[in-house]
């Protein structure tokens, strides 16, 4: 069991009985410990009492504060610690029932985080050891505070540790600023751990943000492995921070990832991901662009904030020339990599097809919004284009489901082999893909000819949220979603091909895994047709492997691995939750919201308040009797309200 303390300057990951131990595997065995990034500052420290090291038998976990309960010979110890907002400052409070004398010992050793070798980033040997004496009273606390200070030549930062500062102005400050959080988007439901998790889940989102010097400020993707910024991270998980009221930061990350990418790529890609260093890892999947654009879109619904699309909107705009600019012959959807990390799958990708779509119809919005009006038709057009291509192309009426590719004759003879013998497959996913593979080049192909591929890698879920699809062929593909081959014990597999749960893994992200955002996903699919029930229970699932990591938390990967906090597992408990489940429609230029009264099976009542609108706050209750009845109320008169 893992714990984070973090701030926005400053974090520190160790286990939950008080020590540390190597973690994560981004760099091997280096992500715990305490960090000021781009910097690593120690292993982590240690407590002794009577020369043994003592060890905490019980952890709390409180709004973002960390507490850890020790036995002493002599008594009880508690230990809590938090990380200041905007400082580099780790500060641990000890309080005691007793009298009891504990030493306090850390190893400093400054290294660069991830990227330090790439970018040049070189220090000399500068192990420092540091033991402190704590004579512990009752009823008096003492304190002990980790501080990161730029250094006078700045070539490293200056760590000190000091006892004379107890910060606790700084401090409850933190914890008024994150009940305000926990205040917004608040909710009481017949299911109290749902509650539970919904609360806990915006303190991730708090707790990811990282301000780092030279790079800028905002949500990151996760802890330990992916403390940095990503472009898909940010734009699945911040339709969770929008439908919580996290506006601000929401603004201020996209703003970020526009800034990094212009100065990368000056053409409108969004990037990948970017170091602590600065150093953009990777330039950015065809996929990315598109969901920016529309993340964009999805922030002035919630926010009404014009100005915010306006600076916007001309880098959206360059973003989708680039992205036509990856337009072959012989199809409209652009061709590259897009989210499913598989060696094989990149081309003419359903993702990229559908969040293209999703793009060019955010652009004739943001277009008719900003009197653009020149780009509307195009906009359109290409839009149309794409979507009857999807229809034609990429849709397989002999398997009732969308491919997740298409691809020439040639094309797919070149990628089979790779494919089925991906390290990532189960022994049985291996062995359909090769029965799979085989039925189709068994058949006669023209050399132009695009053929879909139903691989059913989690992707293949996506077109069941567009409107241009029609009701039999959404109903068709529902039916098979609900088959045993798309799921394992806790949620949505990332390969739904075959009925393979069982089997061994080998690979951190084996296909037979499933991960926070494809069962938010297809909880949202569920939801968009008539699913409710379904969808509720894909996201108890969720819940259900909460607090596994750490309190509070969902991993990337159900139900105990990759990042133990995870970015966008907010996405389908708060995004699919507020919108596709309960119906809340926003609309915060125009100052109203619309719902559709639905609640699952398993609720009789649900109760938002605080939920924010542009600058209104809205209430709203549902409650089943012999039908849903919903009450609203609003901290604003101009904004309306309207059941549909």
């Amino acid at each position: 069991m893992n714990y984070v303390v973090a701030s926005n300057k400053i974090y520190m990951i160790g286990n939950q009985d008080g020590t540390f131990s190597p973690m994560g595997f981004h760099i091997e065995g280096e992500m715990s410990g305490i960090f000021a990034q781009p910097y690593k500052i120690s292993k982590g420290y240690y407590l002794f009492c009577e020369g043994t090291e003592l060890k905490a038998n019980k952890y709390e976990f409180n709004k973002g504060e960390n507490i850890f309960y020790y036995t002493t010979p002599q008594g009880n110890l508690k230990k809590t610690v938090n990380a200041l907002d905007n400082k580099s400052v780790l500060s641990l409070k000890f309080e005691s029932d007793c009298d009891v004398t504990i030493f306090f010992q850390i190893e400093i050793e400054l290294k660069g985080c991830w990227t330090a070798k790439e970018v040049g980033f070189e220090v000399e040997p500068n192990f420092k050891h540091i033991r402190m004496k704590l004579n512990l009273t009752k009823d008096k606390p003492q304190f002990i505070n980790i501080v990161v200070d730029k250094s006078e030549d700045e070539s490293l930062p200056k760590v000190s540790i000091n006892q004379f500062f107890a910060y606790e102005k700084c401090i409850e400050e933190q914890k008024q600023r994150r009940q305000q959080l926990l205040n917004r988007t608040s909710i009481k439901t017949d299911n109290p751990e749902f509650d539970k998790i919904f609360d806990g889940l915006k303190l991730n989102y708090d707790m990811l943000i990282q301000n780092i010097d030279n790079v800028g400020e905002g949500y990151t993707a996760g802890y330990p492995d992916f403390p940095w910024f990503f472009g898909c991270d940010t734009t699945y998980g911040c339709l969770g921070t929008l439908a919580v009221g996290q506006h601000d930061m929401t603004k201020q990350t996209l703003r970020l990832l526009k800034t990094i990418s212009e100065k990368e790529n000056g053409n409108g890609r969004v990037i990948h991901e970017v170091s602590p260093f600065g150093l953009v890892w990777e330039k950015g999947n065809l996929q990315e662009t598109p969901h920016f654009i529309s993340t964009v879109y999805e922030v002035y619904k919630w926010s009404g904030d014009k100005k915010f699309l306006k600076e916007m909107f001309d880098f959206c705009v360059n973003g989708m020339h680039w992205l036509e600019s990856n337009i072959k012959e012989g199809s409209l959807c652009p061709k590259g990599s897009g989210i499913v990390e598989v060696p094989g799958i990149d081309g003419r990708l359903l993702d990229i097809a559908i969040l293209s779509i999703d793009a060019y119809r955010s652009l004739e919005l943001m277009s008719a919004i900003l009197k653009k009006n020149h780009l509307i038709k195009d906009y359109k057009e290409k839009r149309i284009q794409l979507e009857n291509e999807v229809m034609d192309k990429f849709y397989s009426r002999e398997d009732n489901f969308f491919g997740d590719i298409i691809c020439t004759r040639e094309e797919i003879e070149a990628s089979r082999d790779i494919l089925v013998n991906s390290i990532k497959n189960t022994k049985t996913l291996s062995k359909h893909l090769a029965q799979y593979f085989d039925k189709v080049l068994s058949k006669e192909y023209t050399s132009k000819e695009l053929i879909p591929l139903v691989l059913k890698n989690w992707i293949c879920v996506l077109p069941y949220t567009q409107d241009f699809v029609p009701e039999e062929i959404k109903r068709l593909g529902i039916e098979q979603m609900k088959q045993e081959n798309f799921y394992n014990e806790y949620g949505m597999k990332l390969d739904c091909l075959c009925d393979d749960k069982d089997d061994p893994v080998h690979d951190i992200y084996t296909l037979n895994k499933s991960m926070s955002i494809n069962t938010g996903y297809l909880a949202k699919v569920f939801a968009n047709n008539g699913e409710i029930d379904r969808a509720y229970e894909l996201l108890e699932r969720l819940v259900g492997c909460a607090n596994i990591g750490m309190p509070c938390t969902i991993s990337e990967i159900l139900p105990d691995d990759g990042c133990f906090m995870q970015f966008w597992s907010g996405y389908g408990i708060h995004h699919v939750f507020v919108e596709d489940i309960l119906g809340i429609k926003v609309d915060a230029p125009n100052k109203k919201v619309t719902v559709r009264p639905q609640l699952p099976a398993k609720l009789n009542y649900v109760e938002i308040k605080n939920l924010l609108v542009g600058n209104c706050t809205y209430n709203i209750t549902y409650t089943r009797k012999n039908s849903i009845e919903v009450t609203v109320s609003m901290s604003k008169p101009s904004y309306k309200f309207q059941v549909i």
